[in-house]
């Protein structure tokens, strides 16, 4: 069975030019979903790696206590205060 997936257009390239690189090195021609296939299936060998590369969530600067300025703010006003 076969599901869509999107991807970004850069992903795609990325994508295209691995599957480039299989069909040069190895003389055969490879589908895009043969290239997915190998992909997740490298991915799984070396799981522990692709995960350990993303930091802990408490790790991650936006759980982090809130930093007072001191100043007031007023929610109705969030736009401007971001883009001004």
């Amino acid at each position: 069975m076969y599901t869509s997936i999107k991807v970004k257009g850069s992903t795609k390239k990325k994508l295209d030019i691995l599957q480039s690189k299989i069909i040069i090195s190895t003389g055969k021609k490879v589908s895009l979903q043969n290239v997915l296939d190998r992909i997740s299936d490298y991915a799984l060998l070396h799981e522990n790696e692709l995960i350990k590369k993303k930091p802990a969530l408490k790790d991650d600067p936006a759980w982090k206590e809130a930093i007072d300025w001191g100043e007031e703010t007023d929610a109705s006003k969030v736009d401007e205060y971001l883009y001004n």
